[in-house]
């Protein structure tokens, strides 16, 4: 007999699965590159065959930044997944800062990094992402599991697009 959540968890990772099916289609540029270098737990820089280099953002997801609870353990996790390792980039947006906007695919398995971030409790939904998207299940699947970032006390969880409110700083792009 299956326990409810366990089949929320398996309505949410098929939902998921289709729309990035939708995603992958609706891509505006595919990019094959290994990662070099982790910023945080959302973004991060890749090296092109021809040895450019590109600043990735994980579409959809919005991590703790530097100085907020739990930002080094989501850049940890981040670097863990995807370091020097090959991944796949389905590009939606260019952001105001030039990063390609993106759900990402670790090459060696085909791991969603965007979704597995969030499954595992080390970033938000972010604000602008629909209220019917499957990103939306797996951020409430680990807060009500109390994974990563929803073990904190309530005090220390402040979503990054509030504390950047409260925190103005000038960018640091890539090098």
């Amino acid at each position: 007999m299956r326990q409810p959540g366990s089949l929320r968890a398996q309505r949410a990772w098929c939902a998921l699965a289709g729309l990035l099916l939708l995603q992958c289609a609706a891509a505006r540029e595919e990019i094959v590159a290994t990662v070099t270098h982790v910023f945080d737990g959302d973004s991060f820089i890749v090296r092109l065959d021809d040895g450019a280099k590109l600043e990735v953002r994980l579409a959809g997801i919005d991590a703790p930044e530097k100085g907020q609870p739990y930002a080094d353990q989501a850049r940890t996790a981040l670097r863990s997944l995807i370091l020097e390792q090959e991944v796949h980039i389905a590009v939606s947006d260019t952001d105001k800062y030039h990063r390609k906007v993106a759900q990402v695919y670790r090459g060696s398995d085909g791991l969603h990094i965007n979704a597995e971030l969030l499954r595992r409790g080390y970033a938000w939904v972010y604000r602008r992402v629909p209220p019917d998207h499957p990103f939306r299940e797996l951020e409430r699947l680990a807060r009500d599991s109390g994974l990563g970032l929803w073990a904190l006390p309530e005090a220390e969880r402040e979503p990054p697009w509030r504390w950047r409110q409260e925190h103005p700083s000038t960018r640091v792009t890539s090098p």
